[in-house]
């Protein structure tokens, strides 16, 4: 396709690259203001002359890896204007070799890492604490995702558009982010802004601003600035997004209904939104993947459903990733087998407030859940401090997993600092828990919960540790704690050097490890892990060996698998393991992964492996296989988990996915048939398909079929 007269222009002229070592080479003379158009740009991945009018920002861009502060490979152009509801923002991607930009996603939020694309972030309250990004590959697959508190959330998913397109030079995106998508200070003139771009062929990343490698490209306190002024419009802020759905079903008899309900979402301030829905329903969300548990606690499951993922890093609390988390919202709408149970409604709130955050969520359970009407909570708020770090509380309220009152509160402490010598991270997180459980006393029950952590994840030395104590008693009935009554001590440390080499990258070798004891500090699990090496080659290839050893003391028999006898007792044994993965860039990529251990007094061996292929942007082909064979003195044990998907993208708005699941614990086949026809952000047709089937040695038995069909419609004013 070639480019319009406007594009050749801006390709002509000549631009001096930042002096390297600089101090501050985009505030040399004051940021860039955004130019303000009258005329808004079509957005269709071309550049056209309307752009000429538009700001041209300067020329800083530098190499992240592999050669950090180097000038890129290719040039890269970033274009900006605004008018009064939305922000317009065009990437021109330069390259020679045309005919080697990697371009096969087309799917929505998934597999983008595995394209060319580019990544635009955007601080419009400049705050250097929250934030957003939003990216596209060359064929138009997109990205978002926000950043609450120096964490991404990619589940977050915004209503904006974007297109881009291949030419004989290069390739172009263009994005139109509207105001009333995103938070924003009226008040603030200026932005923190930042832009990324990826060149797959040369695993290359360019960045225009804080080309650092101790630096991630989310982190808005290092983010460059642009000027904004003038009136921003986003409207009444009120978007209502009804849906209707019919389902049928047959299992040992057919059924057929239908239902309705709606969405309202409410910008009650520039940076403050009120969602709340009536009747919700997740039928188009994919079903999760299927997990042969060989540990004798109990698996946290991901969060899927778009109500509960929309802003989820309001609810973040003292840097917990899993366990012991306060609040964890799969307990709501699901019992504790994980049948779905009938949400009557919800509300949530969530944003900012001058230097307040907050998240508060309310729903309301349907007359099969007893007590009928049960009412689920939970509240969050952080308050800056300093200059990227917060103070906050937790609370929550409600008991889906059995008839006792319970409640939740909690205070945490969460530091953050990009300013160490160098441009280096250090994060640091000290946090408390109090549960009351059927009336219990502060001072009747050991049912308290506290810990601290820190990390210091940089490019050459990333070490991380920390230390937390449940009590006996602690019952967060909205959260999740694998187990109670303990200590537990983790840490890791890595040293990464990067080789002269034509062939390596990168070599890592490191240690992490935790050791969990009972109160009285008895050992109850221990683990350490180390990696000699782990490397990545300049391809993109990666390769490791592991080594380490683990202990573990169950108090109790318990089952392996759901099948195999473990029997009480202290058990040390050796681990090994080795794998690799080839590079995403490739149509055709593989993995591997192979291991054994003691486990338990007896032995484990696994093997699994998966592959990808994509030679097309519109067909997608992947599976995954695990074995497990295990022997103990109480038996033996192979088990088997296999995936696969057959996906098909026919442009970035229409999909049709289908994975199948497989396991002999089971002994079910699984299949999930999910086809999207998005005529736009926001409004969406759903069809989804599944069957159960049962496997007994090569006999096939459907065991149920469920068939969807949802249309959701978003009204705007």
């Amino acid at each position: 396709m070639p480019m319009s007269s406007a594009a050749a222009q801006f390709a002509e002229i000549p631009i001096s690259p930042a002096t390297p070592g600089s101090d501050d080479p985009l505030q040399s003379a004051g940021p860039p203001a955004v130019a303000f158009t009258a005329e808004a740009p079509e957005i269709d991945g071309v550049l056209e002359e309307v752009w000429d009018a538009g700001t041209r920002l300067p020329d800083t861009w530098r190499q992240v890896l592999p050669d950090e502060g180097a000038a890129p490979s290719q040039r890269t152009d970033v274009f900006l204007m605004r008018d009064d509801r939305n922000l317009y923002v065009a990437i021109r991607c330069h390259d020679t070799e045309p005919d080697r930009i990697v371009a096969r996603g087309l799917q929505r939020d998934t597999g983008i890492g595995a394209d060319d694309h580019v990544v635009v972030l955007l601080d419009p309250k400049r705050d250097r604490r929250t934030g957003y990004t939003f990216a596209m590959t060359p064929r138009g697959a997109r990205y978002d995702a926000r950043i609450v508190n120096g964490r991404e959330d990619s589940d977050w998913d915004a209503i904006w558009d974007g297109r881009s397109s291949i030419d004989e030079t290069g390739w172009t995106a263009e994005f139109v982010i509207p105001f009333r998508t995103i938070s924003i200070d009226p008040d603030a003139t200026e932005w923190g802004f930042n832009a990324q771009r990826i060149i797959r062929r040369n695993n290359e990343t360019d960045r225009w601003a804080a080309a650092d490698r101790d630096i991630a490209f989310n982190s808005v306190a290092e983010a460059g600035v642009v000027g904004m002024f003038g009136d921003i419009d986003q409207g009444a802020g009120i978007d209502v997004r009804p849906y209707g759905k019919f389902s049928w079903e047959q299992e040992d008899d057919s059924s057929a209904s239908g239902t309705a309900g709606v969405d309202v979402f409410w910008r009650v301030t520039p940076s403050l939104t009120f969602v709340g829905t009536v009747n919700p329903d997740f039928a188009e969300t994919e079903v999760d993947q299927r997990i042969i548990n060989f540990s004798r606690f109990s698996v946290r499951f991901p969060e899927r459903r778009d109500f509960f993922l929309e802003d989820a890093g309001y609810f973040n609390f003292g840097g917990i990733r899993s366990t012991p988390a306060p609040f964890y919202s799969r307990r709501i709408g699901l019992s504790p087998q994980g049948q779905p149970e009938t949400i009557l409604g919800g509300l949530k709130l969530t944003g900012t407030i001058g230097d307040v955050s907050i998240g508060v969520l309310d729903t309301v359970m349907g007359d099969e859940v007893e007590p009928a009407g049960r009412n689920y909570f939970a509240g969050r708020a952080l308050v800056n401090v300093l200059e990227q770090s917060s103070i906050g509380v937790v609370a929550t309220s409600g008991n889906p997993l059995d008839g006792r009152s319970n409640q939740l509160v909690g205070a945490d402490f969460n530091y953050a600092t990009n300013d160490l010598a160098g441009g280096r991270t250090l994060t640091a997180n000290a946090w408390f828990q109090q549960t009351f459980t059927g009336g219990d006393e502060i001072d009747a029950a050991d049912a308290s919960a506290v810990g601290l952590r820190f990390s210091y994840p940089n490019d050459v030395w990333s070490v991380g540790g920390g230390w937390a104590r449940i009590g006996a008693d602690y019952f967060p009935a909205l959260g999740f704690a694998n187990r109670i009554g303990i200590h537990e001590f983790f840490g890791n440390a890595r040293r990464r050097w990067r080789p002269e080499n034509e062939l390596i990258r990168s070599v890592d070798v490191g240690a992490n490890g935790f050791w969990v004891t009972g109160l009285d500090m008895a050992t109850q699990s221990l683990r350490l892990d180390l990696d000699v090496p782990r490397v990545q080659f300049e391809r993109g290839d990666t390769a490791f060996l592991r080594v380490g050893v683990q202990q573990e003391v169950p108090d109790q028999d318990f089952l392996a698998a759901g099948t195999l006898l473990v029997p009480a007792g202290d058990y040390l044994w050796p681990t090994i393991s080795t794998g690799f993965e080839t590079t995403s860039r490739d149509p055709f990529e593989i993995g591997g992964t192979a291991g054994w251990s003691g486990y338990y007094g007896g032995s484990r061996v696994e093997l699994a492996g998966n592959a990808r292929w994509q030679p097309e942007a519109s067909f997608l082909l992947s599976g995954g296989l695990a074995w497990n064979g295990v022997e103990l003195d109480t038996g033996s044990l192979e088990t088997v988990l296999a995936s696969g998907r057959v996906n098909f993208y026919f442009s970035p708005l229409v999909s049709w996915e289908n994975l199948v699941q497989y396991d002999t614990q089971s002994g079910t086949i699984g299949v999930n048939s999910r086809f999207r026809w998005a005529l736009r952000d926001g409004q969406e047709i759903f069809i989804v398909y599944n069957q159960n089937v049962e496997a007994d040695d090569l006999a096939f038995t459907i065991a149920r079929h469920e068939i969807v069909a949802k249309i959701g419609w978003t009204f705007s004013f």
